[in-house]
């Protein structure tokens, strides 16, 4: 038996390869290298302290107050982020690479807010006393955030591209018995390769596989049959930590001036009944904080405050009712007077509109005298009495129970006609106790007899549904109008002594003086 021989280093030239790129970005990608770590946060500053309140009383010695709010502390600065390590990128790989990238700065730390001033209320009988007072109120300054922490830079690429080459050989076979026989091909295959001929053939040589026992192979070289191209890319730079933001500005304290040893207590309003008030002067007081400028010229010197200050102002007023009406309080109605003070001092009285009253004003006090009215329960008691003349839809009467038209100064009758829910027609009667009714209107004691004459009779036809919607209008000597009404539903041929009758309600006002 012959020993196992190679094939001769011949190349036969008749197969043809073509060469076919591989295109980089549809190859994987693989990373290289260890991340950076990101740095660490930088730690918050410390609050500043806020001062309390305090009340101060001004006198003839000096006295030093520190009210001052303490500043904040800086934030402090972040570290930084590391940079990539053990980047050494592979040689020759067959995907693209991709550099890790490095580590994150850290974020600096927010400063912290200064403390806020603490406000004052200063007492002090004499402008005097007040350069006897050195106050130092101002607000902590804010603490400055720290910085942001660099970034850590990734691994970076030696070799940004390159191109491996891949070579067919044709693995070839002989029978060991037989020496001359020819050789056959039995596959073809690809290895890595330098592209150039004669070196692939004498340097690349792929290893020939064992013998089967009857076979001898050896490697035929083709040629180059594709390339394969790849990129690396450097790793990104971690990203720059933040710089914290700055603490929070503080306010100064404010501060309160009032000359006494206390603030008075306020009385704003009052209200009662009209026979409770009569011969009882109310006192009313209100505290005003006049907003001035100039306190650094009012307080000693070395004082450190804002320059705007309050000083109290104090404005009193007092309601003094007087009745000289001719019936008492309880035949009015008693009804309740109200009283509000300004903040210039004025006094706001709120009187009901059945009262007549007058009213005079001297220094802090004002008078109110009542001279007369009408009892409220009397106002909005008009009733519907019925149809005249064998129940005519065109004339009815109305009863006013408080009969109060003698002591009105006037009253209104407002009579609209509805027909199919809109308003078809409108009348109204102004009546006053001196002057003569009007046409359509007539009065006997309480009894007021309406005659619509023919001023409806468009719309009143026989086996029509209307409405009267009768609005009465009383206003008072004061110049006060009450509002009152009512609705009459009718079939102008079917009347009936008791119609739908529906009544609004009253509706009050009061005047100010």
């Amino acid at each position: 038996m012959k020993r196992f021989t190679y094939l001769p280093l011949i190349f036969f030239g008749a197969i043809a390869a073509s060469i076919m790129p591989i295109n980089p970005s549809t190859a994987q990608t693989q990373s290289f290298g260890q991340a950076g770590r990101s740095g660490t946060d930088g730690r918050p500053g410390r609050q500043g302290s806020a001062a309390s309140e305090q009340v101060i009383r001004a006198s003839q010695q000096l006295q030093t107050i520190d009210l001052s709010g303490t500043d904040g502390e800086s934030g402090e600065s972040a570290f930084s982020g590391e940079s990539a390590s053990q980047c050494r990128q592979p040689n020759n790989a067959t995907a693209n690479l991709l550099g890790v990238a490095g580590g994150n700065g850290g974020a600096g730390g927010v400063g912290g807010s200064g403390g806020n001033g603490g406000s004052a209320t200063i007492y002090f009988q004499e402008p005097s006393q007040l350069k006897n007072v050195v106050l130092r109120n101002r607000g902590g300054r804010a603490g400055e955030g720290g910085k942001g922490g660099v970034a850590g830079e990734g691994c970076p690429c030696a070799r940004p591209r390159w191109t491996l080459n891949y070579c067919t050989w044709t693995l070839m076979a002989q029978p060991l018995s037989a020496t001359t026989a020819a050789w056959t091909p039995v596959q073809q295959k690809a290895f890595r390769c330098s592209g150039d001929a004669y070196n692939d053939e004498h340097e690349y040589r792929p290893p020939v596989p064992k013998p089967n026992g009857n076979y001898r192979y050896g490697w035929k070289y083709v040629g180059l049959s594709r390339q394969a191209s790849f990129t690396c890319q450097d790793g990104q730079r971690g990203q720059q930590g933040r710089n914290g933001a700055n603490g929070q500005s503080s306010t100064d304290g404010l501060v309160w001036l009032v000359q006494g040893d206390r603030i008075p207590t306020e009385q704003l309003s009052y209200s009662d009944r009209v026979s409770r008030l009569v011969g009882k002067p109310i006192p009313l007081l209100k505290n005003n904080w006049l907003k001035k400028t100039g306190l650094r010229s009012l307080l000693g010197s070395g004082s450190d405050v804002p320059d705007p200050y309050h000083l109290l102002q104090t404005v009193r007023g007092s309601l003094n009712v007087v009745w000289k009406a001719p019936k008492p309080p309880e035949a009015l109605g008693d009804p309740e007077i109200k009283a509000a003070i300004a903040a210039s001092g004025q006094l706001q009285i709120d009187v009901p509109g059945t009262l007549e009253v007058k009213q005079s004003q001297q220094p802090d006090q004002t008078t109110v005298v009542i001279t007369g009215g009408i009892h409220p329960d009397r106002l909005g008691q008009f009733k519907f009495k019925g149809f005249d003349r064998f129940r005519d839809a065109r004339n009815f009467t109305l009863l006013d129970k408080g009969k109060l038209l003698p002591e009105l100064k006037a009253t209104k009758l407002t009579i609209s006609l509805y027909h199919d829910g809109s308003k078809a027609h409108e009348l109204s009667y102004l009546l006053t106790p001196t002057a003569s009714s009007p046409e359509g209107v007539t009065i006997w004691d309480n009894l007021y007899k309406i005659n619509l004459r023919d001023r409806f009779d468009a719309w009143l036809q026989p086996g029509q549904q209307v409405q009267y919607d009768i609005q009465i209008e009383q206003t008072t000597r004061a110049g006060v109008t009450y509002t009152s009404g009512l609705k009459v539903k009718l079939i102008f041929d079917q009347l009936t002594p008791s119609p739908d009758v529906e009544y609004a309600p009253t509706s009050s006002q009061s005047s100010s003086l």
